[in-house]
């Protein structure tokens, strides 16, 4: 199998090179370079070419959303960017998913959500590359395979799934994010300050998760001895 060419970006030296021992233990990627800042990014997307980067957002000169959107008007072909980033912003998030970031993990985040992560994106290469050896143009059932969800795991809810009035797509997206980036079971209030919620605007949409099974509660006894709510990602 033919190794995808990677390039790393982050500010932090200690962080590329964990992603960089990451990628080799993972065996189908070939890191091809690092970079710590984003205009050594692009020099590197430029020089080396790579088909896939793992970008942070917060760098010291050009933020990743500005490599992002560099990157995307370079000549050839286009580079599938993933951002590993501590970024939570709504603003943030839609600018990357505006830029057509290929997916978005928010640090810190466990080394198996990682790999799924990278799995699935390997997945998503080879129905690519059927694809490509055809040479024959997609019909719609084919662009609905390639747009389809990565992790079936993943159970993300799409633009075909109704939402109950006074929920935002944008905003669901974001809770699930930082639903699945928990490495412990999350309570409203948690995910409300990660996202900049109210506590009930993010009850509201953990209830929604489970409701359509995409979460389960795991109650936990409080300071004053009282259950509370806590949320996983993923089915009871």
């Amino acid at each position: 199998m033919t190794l995808i060419r990677t390039l790393v970006v982050d500010d932090e030296p200690d962080v590329v090179a964990v992603n960089v021992g990451f990628l080799g233990t993972h065996r189908s990627f070939d890191v091809v370079g690092t970079a710590h800042t984003g205009t050594t990014a692009l020099a590197q997307i430029t020089a080396l070419r790579p088909e896939m980067v793992l970008l942070d957002i917060h760098l010291p000169d050009l933020s990743g959303i500005e490599v992002l959107r560099a990157a995307r008007n370079l000549p050839g072909t286009p580079v599938d960017i993933i951002a590993i980033t501590a970024a939570r912003e709504i603003e943030t998030v839609r600018a990357a998913m505006a830029g057509g970031v290929h997916d978005y993990l928010v640090k810190p985040f466990s080394g198996r959500v990682l790999r799924e992560r990278l799995d699935a994106y390997v997945e998503y290469r080879a129905r690519v590359a059927d694809h490509s050896v055809t040479q024959a143009g997609l019909d719609q059932a084919g662009i609905d395979r390639l747009l389809a969800p990565r992790e079936p795991s993943r159970q993300p809810v799409t633009v075909a799934d109704p939402l109950p009035k006074g929920l935002s797509r944008l905003t669901l997206e974001s809770v699930v994010g930082a639903l699945q980036s928990s490495p412990e079971p999350a309570s409203a209030s948690g995910i409300a300050d990660r996202l900049g919620l109210s506590r009930v605007s993010a009850r509201r949409y953990l209830e929604f998760l489970v409701g359509r099974g995409l979460a389960r509660i795991t109650p936990r006894y409080g300071t004053a001895g009282r259950p509370e709510k806590f949320y996983r990602w993923g089915p009871g």
